[in-house]
């Protein structure tokens, strides 16, 4: 992941904003980049979409660190629409719960902001929709704190939602290059390079050993929890 700087940034949000969100103005404040304003729900298509043809509308605020993408976009809706409990995917603070940012990244390389708007966030806004509409979340739900970062990443990285395989595989990623004799992180017995070498070596080229690292760390920081 490459970290931009707050000039950068900001010309990255205003250009992925430009065409389908008029709405969301974009600042620098404090050495962040924030847009707020009215966020656009549009239908899913290739069609042209503006403000007339969005399915509803939402108070929004973004906030860009000057470090993203080593640190998650925070999101908050300004309005009251949506209430402010782990149902509504809230958090304490009264930031959005978009998504688990870290597996998220791991499979999203490499990471933009025009692609955090296009998929987690208008996934997160479509379901706040459907959520008042019919009481059901339509998309995969993981559970608060551990377990659901748990099983998040689990599924980031294609193994068995347990602690030991999931933290196995990640150590093996925060290496500079897995070798072939070390043991394959599945918990088989065998050397890497006759169990699961293809499909690590494929991930290694999809996580990089500083994510990995934010992984296990926070991983590990919650289970302590």
């Amino acid at each position: 992941m490459i970290q931009k700087n707050v000039e950068e940034l900001e010309i990255e949000i205003r250009s992925a904003l430009a065409f389908d969100q008029p709405g969301l103005i974009v600042s620098v404040e404090l050495g962040r980049v924030v847009a707020e304003g009215t966020y656009y729900l549009h239908p899913h298509n290739n069609a042209v979409n503006r403000s007339s043809g969005a399915l509803t509308q939402y108070s929004i605020r973004i906030e860009l660190s000057a470090q993203f993408p080593r640190v998650e976009p925070r999101v908050f809706e300004t309005a009251g629409e949506i209430p402010r409990t782990p149902d509504f995917h809230v958090n304490p603070d009264g930031s959005c719960c978009i998504t688990v940012w870290e597996a998220w990244c791991a499979t999203e390389e490499p990471v933009t902001i025009a692609k955090y708007i296009e998929r987690p966030l208008r996934n997160y806004f479509l379901g706040q929709l459907v959520k008042k509409e019919t009481d059901n979340w339509p998309f995969d739900e993981w559970a608060h704190g551990y377990a659901g970062m748990l099983n998040a990443y689990a599924q980031a990285l294609f193994v068995k939602s347990n602690f030991e395989e999931v933290t196995a595989t990640l150590r093996l990623l925060v290496q500079e290059w897995p070798k072939g004799h070390w043991p394959c992180p599945c918990g088989s017995g065998n050397p890497l390079r006759n169990c699961c070498k293809d499909r690590l070596y494929r991930l290694h080229a999809q996580v990089s050993p500083d994510l990995a690292l934010r992984m296990l760390t926070r991983l590990q920081g919650y289970r302590q929890r």
